[in-house]
């Protein structure tokens, strides 16, 4: 189980959907921007959490984050004391950790802790250290004065409430979504606190983060490869631009037959006989978007042993 899941997570890192069944699934935002979720819970609507994010006042951040959505139950062991949900990682590869499930008050959590995201993505010029939330809300919401007051604080020292980051990302979620506040201490956001959030997130975008290099993808595959049985391994394509090595060996005392195939329309295949041709390589480039499949059918009359590797690149289109 643990190899399905990194691979997925290395497939998802090089822009490649892994097969159905394992974790990592995306969607898209309005302007094309991944969004990214780990699910680890069964029967889980990840369109529900997506459509939130989509609707929700964003930007280039949101390649930034994954969302793992967890069993209720294994919440706790996750986040750790009673959180609902958590929020934590670097600043370019963040994860917010939620349950599995649909209601009014989930729906505030997801973008109490996305806001926590937004913070670390939007700086205050006047208060450099983090969590600071965003300038105009800071000034908007008196944090400078709280902070002289002793109200507040950057850090938790003060408790959950007080800390400037839960206050931010509350205002933050109130802004999308009428639910109860969770500061008791302080009023909900004014109207003029919330046309200050908004100034924020429209007239500010979000810092760039370069993105890092992404070196190829290896997957490797060997076994027993009986008569007439098809090892095969699907992924799918997002892009353009794709490259896909296929290289397979067998054992002298059988025979195959290698396939790649794309819904593209790019198929090629290789017989590998076992005793002039042992070892070959199908290598096709600028494939994608589309899904493919590698596969190696066994088609001599004896069981022998098979060796696959495949390498999957993001290389500029040929031409």
């Amino acid at each position: 189980m643990r190899r399905l899941t990194v691979l997925a997570v290395l497939l998802a890192a090089l822009g490649l959907a892994p097969p159905a069944a394992a974790g990592i699934v995306t969607r898209d935002d309005r302007q094309g921007r991944t969004i990214t979720f780990d699910v680890r819970a069964e029967q889980v609507d990840v369109e529900w959490y997506a459509e939130l994010l989509r609707n929700a006042a964003h930007g280039d951040e949101i390649e930034h984050v994954t969302v793992r959505i967890v069993p209720p139950d294994d919440l706790l062991g996750v986040c750790g004391g009673p959180a609902h949900a958590c929020y934590g990682g670097p600043r370019s590869d963040a994860r917010i950790t939620v349950p599995a499930g649909k209601s009014h008050s989930l729906a505030h959590t997801l973008l109490h802790e996305y806001g926590h995201h937004v913070d670390a993505h939007r700086g205050v010029g006047a208060a450099p250290r983090e969590p600071n939330g965003s300038a105009s809300w800071w000034a908007v919401r008196g944090i400078s004065r709280l902070l002289a007051e002793n109200q507040v604080s950057h850090t938790y020292s003060l408790g959950w409430e007080r800390a400037i980051g839960e206050l931010f990302a509350e205002d933050y979620a109130q802004l999308h979504i009428e639910h109860q506040f969770q500061i008791q201490w302080l009023a909900p956001p004014s109207r003029a606190v919330r046309a200050a959030l908004r100034r924020d997130l429209e007239g500010e975008p979000a810092s760039p983060i370069p993105a890092p290099a992404k070196p190829p993808l290896v997957i490797r595959r060997s076994g027993e490869l009986r008569p007439g049985q098809v090892h095969s391994v699907p992924f799918e394509l997002l892009g353009p631009g794709r490259r896909v090595t296929f290289t397979a060996t067998i054992t002298r005392d059988t025979s195959a037959r290698m396939v790649l195939r794309c819904t593209d329309g790019r198929t090629a295949s290789r017989v590998l006989d076992g005793v002039t041709a042992r070892s070959a390589t199908i290598d096709l480039r600028d494939l994608g978007p589309a899904r493919c499949t590698v596969s190696v059918r066994g088609t001599g009359t004896a069981a022998g042993g098979y060796n696959a590797r495949v390498r999957l690149a993001r290389e500029p289109a040929a031409g």
